[in-house]
């Protein structure tokens, strides 16, 4: 239970820095640092499928893209919005505040209901698959074996909208310069 802690505080932590770096580069290191956090937290729960999408999609794609971006835009040239006085983010602590008194009670109060982190407390569907399969296997006996159809529906839906892509971004030039070959 303490390693799980660790690792939500570690997450929270984190994710301060991620809004209170000063330098666009570090900000996207900390949500870099967030999502591994969260990633290691759904390992500890035994969901090892969404840790892994955790670390693909977010941190090997869009965490990339976000990095892109940002040396794209060189927004490193610009001084930070809150030095300055038109730009006081001090309205927004009692906001904050007031949110995060009610996430800390909500989660507090489910705590004294159903106890912390257990894995009974995390049983969200499919209980006779979940049994006698991993998590990834249950997710593989679902999408290929209950839901087969919708797979290969989503599949030729993904196809129409990659040829659909293609073919918006096809050049419609008119017949222009050719080369003249020696013999014709």
């Amino acid at each position: 239970m303490g390693v799980s802690f660790f690792f939500i505080f570690g997450a929270i932590g984190s994710g301060i820095m991620v809004i209170s770096a000063l330098n666009p580069v570090f900000s996207l290191f900390w949500l870099v640092i967030v999502f591994i956090n969260s990633a290691v937290f759904f390992l500890l729960l035994g969901v090892d499928f969404i840790a892994l999408m955790f670390l693909l999609v977010y941190v090997g794609a869009i965490a990339v893209l976000f990095l892109f971006v940002i040396m794209l835009l060189n927004l490193t040239d610009y001084p930070p919005a809150f030095f300055k006085r038109e730009a006081d983010m001090t309205n927004y602590i009692p906001i904050g505040f007031l949110i995060g008194v009610f996430f800390f009670s909500e989660a507090s109060s489910s705590w004294f209901v159903l106890g912390p982190f257990q894995k009974e407390n995390w049983d969200l569907s499919f209980p006779w698959l979940i049994i006698s399969y991993h998590n990834i296997e249950a997710l593989g006996q679902v999408l290929y074996v209950v839901c087969c159809c919708l797979f290969i529906l989503a599949s030729f839906i993904l196809l129409v909208a990659m040829l659909g892509a293609i073919f918006l971004t096809q050049d419609k030039a008119p017949l222009g310069k050719t080369q003249q070959l020696l013999g014709g």
